[in-house]
């Protein structure tokens, strides 16, 4: 017996409830493995092509959100500056309002003086009757 070549023993698929017995060769499931390949190639080659246009489709929106990325950043750059010109603004008007308070307080003092002074020199005139008066 030539040592090249190769015995085949046949394979038995048993299938109890029909009552079938098949035996099956090396080759004779080989050829049937090459045929499920085949099978599951053309019928896994639509699925390949459209998960490739699905990774193009989300390779663009990804290039997209980059892109809103970078407008986001450069916005929110612009609110923290934003944010700063308004806290100084902030800080100028209670300033402000701290001065006007002080300013209208000090007028109010000055103008209560200046009434009293007013009251006083009315009050002296009458005295001696410089002016017309009720005494």
């Amino acid at each position: 017996m030539n040592t090249n070549q190769i015995i085949q023993q046949p394979a038995t698929i048993s299938l109890e409830k029909e009552e079938i017995f098949v035996a099956l060769t090396h080759r004779d499931l080989q050829a049937i493995s090459n045929l499920l390949d085949q099978k599951l190639k053309t019928e896994l080659t639509p699925i390949h092509e459209r998960l490739d246009h699905m990774d193009t489709r989300l390779s663009h929106v990804e290039e997209r959100l980059d892109h809103m990325d970078a407008r986001l950043d450069r916005a929110d750059d612009n609110f923290k500056y934003l944010d700063v010109k308004l806290n100084k603004t902030i800080e100028k008007l209670e300033n402000l309002d701290l001065s006007f308070r002080t300013f209208a307080q000090n007028t109010k003092r000055d103008i209560t003086k200046l009434q009293d002074g007013t009251d006083t020199i009315v009050e002296i005139l009458r005295i001696n009757r410089l002016v017309p008066g009720n005494s």
